[in-house]
């Protein structure tokens, strides 16, 4: 159906291949097959071969077009002035906070003059700080910049593990520090990606611990991801030498996947098991558990199941407390025996609230806390004593979110971290029934917010749902129908998109436009109904709600449709590549990062076989279709009018296989009849986003604002002529 185009386009090619201005569009291929009797064309197949000279000159040229055409903007140094401005405000900069039983503190800090953070700890809250690692230090010889993506101090705090990774490739290599000598030990640790999957898990004598190994670390191997298992590492020992515990083929009779990560965990330095955890792209899990000291002769034994959906739970001796959606879609709190459980029929000791969804718990000497978020965007924090008594603890001021953190269950000391569309993280303490003020981080006036609207209302779906949509903008808006909008979402895996300060909507909002959060279908925001409601066979329930919000903002003279931006990432490619795709008309452009974009091929990338757990498998029927109807890649039409489109990929992703979205721009470009641009960023030296520097992240959202300001049309962000 192509080659009536084939000329056209050679003669396209030749006028414009050698031009540095104008990349040409990649000639599409005859390529069909067919699946459950559908003849599937795929055009832009050989693409995912990215290392073809073919295809790696066009994807150069794309890059290097995309670049300089965002350079040209006239605004975005303005962007990037700004985003450097409001990092000096602050001194300094706080992540990974780790508090002991012992009340010491882990933590990264970053000065506002630093690209990447250091390695502090200090005996407690008010102790002195100290210095333990500088990440510049590991491999110096090779000149490369690695960051630190993942910390665990052992249960004492004399012996710290650290994840290293480079060029955004999220997988670690591990090593570890002896505290009070500051020194490394000399073993690194290879293959290990402890910042997303179970991390280390320390033993309760801290002799050594556990973390999942992978056996291939190239992410665009087919082996990637494949075949995990949890290794037990003994300090001092070659780590080399593998001692697998939990896996495929240490473990038969478990009759694990090849996809499926065995994850092992350990609650406190004094628990006498092991819990395992089949993981995967999903919200539920099964497990399994062991007595550790007989963990090289006894057997595992089924725990509890994914058909319990259990998202989350604490140990308290024998107890079990966990946050379970089994017969209760916005999550109950129930407790079983841990030697004698039962999942099926436990204890329930906090009912379902039919109006909020149960988010976290914790547990002190005080009792169990927990908290609860209305349409994802209100939290409350709750307490229930050891008398069953139960209190609400009324913060100063109304938050979107909520996360707690405490010492262990025999201290009193709770920490709650709360933030809000507006407002950066603030760090109380509760203890005995008071709460204080106790942050960490350097605290910054936020006195733009008192010009700053937020409005949390529900906009009717197609299909008669209430979709929560989130809307922050200056208070002197006027809805005359001509206002930017820039409306995020996700929409997946169960992931809600709960409030916190976000520098991207406030440059955006002083730039006079409206900055909108979708929470759409796949979501948590609204418990496990509203995860299932666009989830597999429902999913498109996700774009038609960005469609839905967007046609909200119109009627309701917001905006209009030249000024509609929407942007998302990841699975959230979903989301965005089908609203454009579905109705082109509506957006003038789509800002896409890492995106799913061709989930008929989404198994036969490295992290595929793990995700047909959230979106399905091509080899059932019934799920193909489903696949089919959530491919963004299959529903490019020839001689559509397209809005603008910014696509950014890291060529080193592990987690969305770069050709997935790649195969999208190629499409899209050729079949695209606007004159609207194309635009791709393939950043060698970048993975998911997720372990950019300072610097790469202030470019990248300098990149996005400027784009989706000139595309709405903003005076001061249009290209220089």
């Amino acid at each position: 159906m192509y080659k009536k185009h084939f000329l056209l386009l050679i003669i396209s090619m030749y006028l414009t291949g050698c031009n540095n201005k104008t990349p040409y569009a990649l000639v599409p291929k005859d390529f069909v097959e067919n699946i459950h009797g559908q003849a599937i064309n795929d055009p832009y197949r050989y693409v995912e071969d990215v290392k073809s000279e073919e295809v790696n000159k066009w994807i150069s040229k794309m890059n290097d077009y995309s670049i300089n055409m965002l350079s040209s903007i006239k605004g975005k140094n303005k962007l990037i002035k700004r985003q450097i401005q409001y990092d000096k405000g602050k001194s300094h900069r706080i992540s990974k906070l780790k508090i002991l039983e012992n009340g010491m503190y882990f933590y990264l800090k970053r000065l506002s003059n630093e690209n990447v953070a250091k390695l502090f700890y200090r005996s407690n809250f008010d102790g002195e700080e100290i210095l333990l690692y500088d990440p510049k230090n590991f491999k110096e010889k090779e000149q490369a910049e690695y960051l630190i993506n993942y910390i665990q101090p052992d249960w004492n705090g004399k012996q710290v593990a650290i994840g290293l990774t480079e060029k955004g490739k999220e997988i670690s290599i591990i090593i570890v520090i002896d505290v009070i000598q500051k020194q490394v030990l000399p073993y690194t640790i290879e293959n290990c990606w402890p910042a997303a999957a179970g991390g280390v898990q320390w033993l309760p004598d801290n002799s050594g611990f556990y973390y999942l190994h992978l056996p291939i670390i190239d992410p665009s191997s087919n082996e990637f991801l494949l075949n995990t298992q949890s290794v037990f590492y003994k300090l001092g020992n070659d780590p080399k030498k593998l001692h697998p515990v939990f896996s495929k083929k240490n473990n038969p009779s478990l009759n694990l996947k090849e996809e499926d990560a065995p994850l092992i965990s350990i609650s406190g330095k004094k628990n006498t098991f092991l819990i395992g955890k089949i993981a995967g792209a999903d919200n539920y899990w099964d497990s399994y558990i062991i007595d550790i000291n007989s963990l090289n002769k006894g057997k595992w034994k089924s725990f509890y199941q994914k058909k319990h959906k259990i998202k989350d739970y604490k140990i308290l001796g024998d107890s079990i407390f966990f946050i379970t959606a089994s017969g209760a879609p916005n999550f109950r709190i129930c407790k079983t025996s841990i030697k004698n459980p039962s999942f099926d029929s436990p204890e329930i000791i906090i009912p379902e609230n039919k109006e909020e969804v149960i988010r976290e718990l914790a547990i002190t000497s005080e009792g169990l806390f927990y908290v609860t978020t209305k349409n994802g965007v209100q939290a409350s924090l709750f307490k229930i004593d050891k008398k069953n008594k139960l209190t609400e603890i009324k913060l100063p001021k109304v938050f979107g979110d909520l996360e707690l953190q405490t010492r262990g269950n025999k201290y009193p000391d709770l920490w709650v971290t709360a933030t809000g569309w507006t407002t950066e993280q603030i760090r109380y303490h509760y203890n005995n029934g008071q709460l204080k003020e106790q942050n960490l981080n350097a605290s910054k006036s936020n006195n733009y917010a008192d010009d700053i609207t937020i409005e949390e209302i529900e906009v009717e779906a197609y299909d008669g749902e209430k979709i929560p949509l989130s809307l922050i903008y200056n208070k002197n808006l006027k809805r005359n129908g001509s206002n930017p909008v820039l409306i995020e979402g996700y929409g997946a895996y169960g992931i809600s998109y709960q409030p916190s300060f976000s520098l991207s909507a406030l440059l955006w909002i002083e730039e006079g436009g409206v900055y909108a959060v979708a929470h759409v279908r796949g979501g948590g925001e609204k418990g496990d109904t509203w995860y299932k409601g666009g989830y597999k066979n429902t999913k498109e329930n996700t774009w038609k709600d960005l469609i839905s919000c967007s046609e909200y903002l119109i009627d309701k003279k917001v905006t209009n449709k030249s000024k509609i931006v929407i942007k998302s990432a990841s699975a959230g490619g979903i989301l965005i590549g089908r609203a454009i795709t579905e109705r082109p008309d509506l957006f003038a452009a789509a800002i896409i990062r890492a995106g799913a974009m061709n989930m008929l091929r989404s198994e036969f990338q490295p992290n595929g076989p793990n995700n047909t757990k959230e979106f399905g498998t091509i080899k059932d029927s019934l799920e193909f279709e489903s696949l089919l109807k959530m491919d963004s890649y299959h529903h490019i039409k020839d001689n559509e009018k397209y809005p603008a489109t910014l696509s950014i990929v890291g060529l080193n992703d592990p987690r969305v296989v770069a050709w997935d979205p790649i195969k999208f721009v190629a499409r899209l470009q050729y079949a695209n009849k606007s004159n609207s641009p194309t635009l791709l960023i393939a950043d060698p030296n970048s993975g998911h986003g997720f372990d950019d520097t300072k610097t790469k992240k202030f470019e990248k959202l300098a990149n996005t604002l400027a784009f989706a300001l000139w595309q709405t049309g903003h005076p001061d962000y249009q290209p220089k002529e």
